[in-house]
């Protein structure tokens, strides 16, 4: 009995298992760029929003 249920467990596992629905083939499997352009144009953009927040906090914050 215990046989029969880990045969159907390891059956449905590799069922399971199969290739993702998204994972598609052809051109929309490579990147659209690489990983360093990403990195170093995620890293200027936090570097410009942190340069906004910090003018937004002065100009609210400008004595009067």
């Amino acid at each position: 009995m215990i046989a029969s249920i880990r045969r159907f467990a390891a059956l449905a596992s590799l069922v399971v298992a199969a290739p993702a629905a998204a994972d598609h083939g052809g051109p929309l499997r490579d990147a659209p760029m690489s990983p360093l352009t990403a990195a170093l144009l995620f890293a200027g953009l936090a570097l410009l929003v942190g340069a906004v927040v910090i003018v937004v906090v002065r100009v609210l914050t400008k004595e009067r």
